[in-house]
């Protein structure tokens, strides 16, 4: 039997009502596959389909009903993708700053492997192994920063950390080149008597 406007001539149920009655039954959520179609029917007033819009699926915010969903993990921490993506941003600072690199190889172009002076061949070893420590160092840390990311991850630590990650490999290339293009040590003037 189905019950239209005009089969209503008064109203129903005038007897005094059951504690509790007329409020509405809160069930457990389900997926809309899952969902009685009469269920929907009586609460929203309409049927729905089975393409219903849920922005809370899409955007990855919400979680999805089933046992098929998985958490996403909390960002931050001590010893995450944030902190070593700042570690290699701060090292990356300090071998940019330092100019050494840079200065060395264009120096060593320069030269165009003309002997120079042994005692200079000693500094310049030590400068470029020190900037290249360090352009090592931010490679390093800008890859455990991207090894660590996860979803729950910040974006700006992945691109800190990739960026780290190429400029500090191509600084480690720039030591590695001026190191190869050290020339040799220049004989050493004998001494001229005094007069």
């Amino acid at each position: 039997m189905s019950t239209t406007p005009e089969d209503h001539t008064g109203p129903e149920n005038t007897g005094p009502k059951p504690e509790g009655a007329g409020q509405p039954t809160f069930e457990p959520a389900t997926s809309v596959a899952e969902a009685p179609r009469d269920s929907e029917a009586r609460y929203s007033g309409a049927e729905h389909s089975e393409e219903e819009h849920h922005p809370a699926e899409e955007d990855g915010t919400g979680e999805e009903a089933g046992a098929g969903a998985v958490a996403v993990p909390a960002a931050g921490g001590v010893l995450s993708a944030e902190t070593f993506a700042l570690v290699g941003l701060a090292l990356l600072a300090v071998t940019v700053l330092s100019g050494q690199l840079v200065e060395l190889f264009t120096g060593m172009v320069l030269v165009g492997g003309n002997p120079i002076a042994a005692e200079q061949i000693t500094q310049i070893r030590t400068q470029i192994a020190a900037g290249g420590t360090l352009a090592l160092l931010t490679a390093l840390a800008s890859a455990l920063s991207l090894a660590l990311a996860n979803a729950g991850s910040r974006p700006w630590a992945r691109w800190a950390a990739t960026a780290g990650l190429i400029v500090g490999l191509l600084f480690v290339l720039v030591a590695v080149a001026a190191f190869l293009m050290i020339p040799d040590a220049a004989p050493a003037q004998p001494m001229a008597p005094p007069f």
